[in-house]
């Protein structure tokens, strides 16, 4: 009899989600994506300026598909297909619109009852003759010279439209006069740091670009209402590196950067998306020390908390991972074997450029520090058909150290997260770990820090 009520219940309230469900206006998105190879269409929301995946659908035998959402969060939404090589769809979505949103291999098509969607595709479809050489540049190989010729033609028209935008909706209005400004300026960064078989100097950069940096720049959070703001605000701070007038240090670039922005909110999250370069759980809490009081959100600080719980196992002092691979000659060599020294490994491999470049200043550092305890391990990353090329590599540059075959990415690289080299790690007499993420052999700091730990 209880079973009885409680499906009774269950049912009772099952209806009144429903119709409750009814009562609020559903969102629809509707469209066809006239690609051949796509299959699939995928709705994203915006969170902390970054596209998160909000609902998916597949398409139906026409290439149609549609979204009806009960409950949606004003704001800008991203829709995609799977067929890659093509910008996001930017819709501008709130409760009861209808919106159809064609995808096709050279473009958009936005329409429907939203006034603000009617000026974001006029927006999108005007700027997209700047965006396409920008984003697209695999497909668009328009020149330097053409291309600032354009953009310097469009910065007025871009400036005009931006003056007639007047929806009821005043809150989008200011939001897409803000987009207008980063949409353009976005552009124009990515098209100067994208692969090109000749690259402007900054002599020949139109006046445009001078006008780029601004001392406060970013004084609210709105770009974070952006799929892309984080990158925006990321490309902003590299061009503003690049075109400082001054050299700005590695130790310094932090700091750097987080000066440009004027939100500490916003200081924060950007601080937050950077932590995945650290290797070093030491180096990690020395860097962002300084600035732990801008993790102001629960996302920000629970990011901070992630990298640092990921980091802890390479801590200073730990147990290193005991590799052991074969030398030229065949021999194993292992970590445990060479107890009693400090160890050195450098991970690199014969078609590394920048770690072929390190190889005369580690050469140089194996010479001066010869008489002390230090073992100076070179891991290759070249994979097991390159065997003899490692080889032949070897003996043509006369490298010395002892000189270690991993067969490509190891079990090594795999246990200290390394997806970049060159990188190098020390290890103390004792086998433990020192620093997973060294200075390289060209920087003065490492021949510094190997004489401190022979000799202490």
């Amino acid at each position: 009899m209880q079973t009885n009520k409680t499906v009774i219940l269950s049912a009772l309230l099952l209806c009144a989600g429903l119709q409750a469900l009814a009562q609020k206006p559903l969102t629809i998105i509707r469209g066809t994506v006239d690609k051949e190879r796509a299959s699939k269409v995928q709705l994203f929301q915006v969170v902390e300026g970054q596209m998160t995946e909000y609902a998916s659908t597949t398409l139906d035998a026409g290439h149609h598909y549609a979204f009806a959402l009960p409950e949606v969060k004003e704001g800008f939404y991203y829709v995609t297909d799977n067929a890659g090589k093509s910008l996001p769809g930017r819709l501008y979505l709130k409760s009861g619109d209808a919106v159809t949103f064609n995808i096709h291999p050279n473009g958009t098509e936005l329409s429907g009852n939203s006034p603000e969607n009617k000026a974001l595709n006029e927006w999108q479809q005007m700027y997209r003759p700047i965006a396409v050489p920008a984003f697209l540049f695999w497909d668009d190989r328009t020149g330097y010279p053409e291309y600032f010729t354009n953009l310097t033609a469009f910065i007025p028209k871009a400036a005009a439209f931006k003056k007639q935008v007047n929806t009821p909706n005043k809150r989008f209005n200011e939001l897409l006069k803000m987009v207008i400004d980063s949409d353009v300026e976005y552009a124009a960064i990515q098209f100067i740091y994208t692969p090109r078989s000749v690259h402007p100097t900054k002599e020949q950069y139109p006046a445009y670009y001078k006008t780029i940096p601004q001392p406060k720049k970013f004084c609210d959070t709105r770009i974070l209402q952006l799929g892309d703001g984080l990158d925006r605000i990321d490309r902003y701070s590299l061009y503003c590196n690049m075109n400082s007038g001054t050299e700005i240090t590695r130790e310094e670039r932090l700091s750097y950067s987080l000066n440009l922005f004027c939100n500490d909110t916003l200081k924060g999250i950007y601080l937050v998306q950077g932590l995945e370069r650290y290797q070093s759980l030491e180096k990690l809490r020395e860097d962002v020390a300084p600035f732990k009081k801008y993790l102001l959100t629960d996302s920000s600080k629970a990011k901070y908390l992630r990298r640092e719980s990921a980091l802890a196992s390479y801590a200073k002092g730990e147990k290193a991972y005991n590799f052991a691979y074969p030398d030229v000659n065949g021999d194993t060599v292992s970590l445990a074997s060479l107890k009693g020294k400090v160890v050195l490994v450098d991970t690199w491999a014969t078609w590394c450029m920048p770690c072929r470049e390190e190889i005369p200043h580690l050469q140089k550092l194996e010479e001066e520090l010869r008489s002390k305890a230090i073992a100076f391990v070179s891991l290759s990353c070249d994979e097991a058909k390159d065997e003899a090329k490692w080889k032949a590599f070897v003996e043509k540059e006369k490298l010395t150290g002892i000189q270690l075959y991993a067969k490509g990415f190891s079990e090594f690289t795999k246990y200290y997260k390394i997806n970049a080299i060159p990188r190098f790690l020390i290890f103390d007499k004792e086998g433990k770990i020192v620093t997973v993420d060294a200075p390289r052999p060209s920087d003065p700091a490492l021949k510094a820090l190997l004489l401190q730990l022979a000799e202490g």
